[in-house]
């Protein structure tokens, strides 16, 4: 590290205690010969110009104090670029944080990152016609994107009120809330393996994962791979979606068909592209959402793929370097 940003997100960082932490974070950085300026990133959209705009500037390392969705904004204009991107946890989900197996304290975590070595990761990419835009925007991601249920959950406060005063509790709590009231909507999953064959499937969830962990779920996806895993489940009731769901998280039971009932197990695809389109020119009241990095980006259509551009990521050495041979924790 020779020049270090601190990207730091307001929202998340606006009580004395953290910004107490930052500023030791900052003198931490500054005893260690680093020239370090503090940043805050002027809304969710702009992180991302704003890092480009620091690459030109010569800054090398980024240091996100934020959740991630922060890292999601600021990653958009590192990728490809020869910074470095190190994540300093500060939200609510912290799931790349958990897979760099650094602790939850963003100190101990700074010190962490001052041994860390810049390792470059895969990274996938999203594609889709955001509502009231003309033109396809692209974004990249980390952790997973896809469409369903799940990317209403992650629509439940898009002020982020939601998760600053709930926790992971508003999302539990909302999570409910949407296996209650919210439709379970089948959609057409297209899916193409990294030998060309293609598997057209009908579903009404589909994530396409990088990362071995989210949480407690523990999909299998590798950061430094060449394909997406992707888990997706067929067409079911509300019942169903909670069985799956259950089952992902607790017997972690993998492409089993069905269960007592009837009711579906998840089912797991090694791909390089994912495509999900609306059923039969279907018109979805609600929509049919798309996130990506737990940020929800639109609706009804989206390309799902592993992107050519790579990212600088700081990797503590107490990680898990299993991934490093392409072995998938299981």
């Amino acid at each position: 590290m020779r020049r270090v940003l601190l990207f730091l997100n307001p929202l998340l960082i606006n009580n004395g205690k953290r910004r107490a932490t930052v500023g030791e974070i900052a003198e931490l950085l500054t005893a260690r010969g680093c020239e370090v300026c503090l940043r805050e990133t002027l809304s969710a959209h702009s992180a991302g110009e704003q890092a480009r705009e620091a690459v030109a500037e010569e800054f090398d390392t980024f240091l996100v104090c934020g959740g991630d969705g922060t890292v999601f904004q600021v990653m958009q204009g590192l990728a490809g670029s020869a910074a470095t991107l190190g994540v300093l946890p500060f939200g609510t989900g912290n799931v790349i944080a958990q897979n760099l197996r650094m602790p939850r304290d963003p100190l101990q975590a700074a010190h962490l990152l001052l041994k860390a070595e810049a390792r470059a990761v895969s990274l996938g990419n999203v594609e889709l016609h955001p509502a009231g835009h003309k033109r396809a925007r692209s974004w990249y991601f980390f952790i997973a994107a896809g469409m369903g249920v799940h990317a209403a959950l992650m629509n439940l406060a898009p002020t982020g009120q939601g998760k600053r005063h709930g926790g992971r509790l508003a999302y539990f709590v909302g999570g409910a809330r949407l296996l209650i009231e919210h439709p379970v909507q089948p959609f057409t999953v297209e899916m193409t393996r990294a030998d060309g064959s293609t598997q057209i499937e009908t579903a009404c969830e589909a994530i396409a994962t990088h990362v071995p962990e989210i949480n407690r779920w523990r999909p299998g996806g590798d950061p430094f791979g060449s394909e997406l895993r992707v888990a997706w489940l067929p067409p079911t009731n509300r019942l169903g979606l909670g069985h799956a769901s259950f089952h992902a998280l607790a017997t972690r039971r993998q492409n089993g068909h069905y269960g007592w009932g009837g009711l579906p197990f998840a089912r797991y695809e090694l791909v390089r592209r994912m495509v999900c389109r609306p059923l039969n020119g279907n018109s979805y009241d609600p929509p049919l959402l798309v996130e990506a990095d737990g940020e929800v980006l639109g609706a009804s259509y989206t390309a799902i793929g592993m992107a050519e551009e790579k990212l600088n990521l700081l990797w503590p050495k107490t990680g898990d370097r299993s991934q490093e041979s392409g072995v998938l924790r299981r």
